[in-house]
């Protein structure tokens, strides 16, 4: 069991940490953006590279927080239903949940996405634009790392989950580094 707890902590940290690292793309986002407007603006220059720039830092800040937002209970569920339910109901709807839904859907889009990324880098797409980025797979390539990294989070919920009703203890949450602001 305590093999089982250690995969499933090994698991979420790695989503944790990508998640993490990955705010750093907020940053270059409103960077990019600022810089964009201002080019625009007052130098009269408009880019479309800076354009497609943004348009890559949002996909990759999304995609590669995906794993993150799992881990972290961040996601999309019925929050009012588990205030309800016991240790072990919740335990079990986060299973089967994870097994049914995130797990084959992560598989899928892994499947088809490596052909996706594949086909682009072959044909050596680039932007729709003329005056475009260049190496659209390099994006492209983003969607499978997000996936990965949601079917990483996945398994590790899945095994702690395992574990949890094998007996074992919940994990400790991480301690929370903001609050919740409500209306």
């Amino acid at each position: 069991m305590t093999l089982l707890l250690a995969s499933a902590q090994f698991l979420k940290a790695f989503a944790r940490r990508l998640g993490q690292a990955a705010a750093w793309f907020v940053v270059l986002l409103i960077l990019t953006v600022v810089v964009d407007v201002i080019t625009r603006r007052f130098v009269v220059l408009g880019s479309t590279k800076l354009q497609d720039l943004e348009w890559h830092f949002h996909a990759a800040l999304f995609l590669f927080s995906l794993g993150y937002a799992y881990v972290e209970g961040e996601h999309v569920r019925i929050d009012v239903l588990h205030t309800r339910f016991g240790e072990t109901t919740v335990a079990v709807i986060e299973l089967i949940g994870a097994l049914l839904f995130v797990v084959p859907f992560c598989v899928i889009v892994l499947y088809y996405g490596w052909t996706f990324v594949e086909r682009s880098y072959l044909l050596g797409e680039a932007s729709a634009s003329q005056t475009g980025l260049t190496h659209r797979w390099i994006i492209k390539s983003a969607l499978l790392i997000g996936f990965a990294t949601l079917l990483s989070a996945a398994l590790g919920v899945v095994a702690e989950q395992i574990a949890r009703l094998m007996g074992a203890a919940p994990p400790p949450a991480p301690p929370s580094r903001h609050e919740e602001v409500g209306l």
